[in-house]
């Protein structure tokens, strides 16, 4: 558990940078572009990783295998999408801790699927959660970093919903003696075919190829790390855990993204996504007494 707990830490501090960096390369490149880009880097990333550690799966393609981890990785792909309308669309103070709120789904499935333990206090947590999100919805106006508010905000819960369920299918194929390589194996694949989808349509379109920059190169690189540092964390240490203090990212990403981006929120958003974020750290620390 200590192990896990550690490598939640990691991921937390690599999904902060990642989404800050992400957030400013969503609002200067075109959709066709920044999605090439993400899946180039993720499939580079994860195909390179099992090169170093697990390269006797390159020799053979299992499709039983590969059906077992489909779930996944078509919540991966579809989330990665989410999040650029989350992100384009909102305000990234507001929308990364809703994004970062998947441990109430991931608690619950917990609960339900995976016999893990969940108490009242945890419950009302969850509760607080979402009437947060409620008003922060509520609450949303157009400014220059929201663009349409309130659609950032669909994006985000939807976001939230599949990073919940890709959580959960990853953590039954663990207890089904899957590797985190085999995982990253088929998703490379995948995410190799679909960067070439991409590239294909920039190519073809009126859209101009953009060259990578900074922004592109950490934004894209950053996240893909982080994800393989939550897999291996999810080996070590309970669901509801791990995805609770992974999700404590946006603790960092409110820090930074106000800095960095000059981002402003008012009272009532002030209260709203310190509740979330306490709630988080409550159900972390909720969780590993118990």
């Amino acid at each position: 558990m200590l192990i896990g707990i550690i490598l939640s830490i990691v991921v937390a501090i690599l999904w902060s940078l990642g989404e800050v960096s992400y957030s400013k390369m969503s609002k200067k490149y075109d959709k066709a572009n920044v999605f090439m880009y993400t899946y180039l880097f993720r499939a580079i990333i994860y195909m390179l990783v099992v090169f170093l550690f697990k390269r006797t799966l390159y020799a053979s393609v299992e499709l039983n295998t590969f059906l077992v981890i489909l779930p996944i990785i078509l919540c991966d792909l579809f989330a990665s999408m989410v999040v650029n309308g989350a992100v384009f669309n909102g305000k990234l103070t507001v929308v990364s801790p809703i994004m970062a709120a998947y441990p109430v789904l991931d608690i619950l499935f917990g609960f339900f699927l995976l016999n893990e333990g969940i108490s009242k206090i945890q419950v009302a947590l969850a509760v607080l959660i979402c009437l947060s999100i409620i008003i922060l919805a509520m609450s949303q106006k157009k400014s220059e970093h929201a663009p349409h508010p309130i659609k950032g905000i669909i994006f985000a819960i939807l976001y939230m919903l599949l990073v919940a369920c890709s959580t959960f299918f990853e953590k039954t194929i663990y207890i089904n003696d899957f590797s985190v390589y085999e995982l990253y194996y088929y998703k490379g694949m995948v995410y190799t075919a679909v960067s070439v989808f991409f590239g294909m349509v920039v190519i073809i379109s009126p859209v101009k190829m953009q060259k990578p920059n900074f922004s592109i190169i950490k934004g894209n690189g950053l996240a893909p790390i982080g994800n393989i540092v939550y897999s291996f964390a999810l080996q070590f240490g309970a669901m509801s855990i791990v995805a609770t203090i992974s999700s404590l990212y946006s603790v960092l990403t409110n820090i930074v993204s106000r800095v960095f981006l000059k981002e402003k929120i008012d009272i009532k958003e002030r209260v709203c996504i310190a509740t979330i974020i306490v709630s988080t750290f409550l159900l972390v620390l909720l969780g590993f007494i118990a």
